[in-house]
């Protein structure tokens, strides 16, 4: 059951990657599957943002509810 969970966590992460999607949870296996294959670093993130205030603004916003 829990293996059901995380394939479910890690497909889903793989579908909001490919659809465009900007991470929708924190959930480790969900990021995973998320971040499988993009390219890594700061210029690969900010390529999904249109400027680098919409990028600040989400990284604040995410950052915030980890508290």
């Amino acid at each position: 059951m829990f293996n059901h969970f995380i394939n479910t966590r890690y497909e889903q992460g793989l579908r909001h990657r490919d659809a465009g999607i900007l991470p929708q949870m924190q959930d480790s296996v969900y990021l995973e599957g998320y971040l499988k294959g993009r390219p890594e670093g700061l210029d690969g993130i900010l390529q999904y943002f249109d400027s680098v205030e919409a990028y600040m603004k989400w990284k604040f916003k995410s950052g915030t509810s980890k508290t």
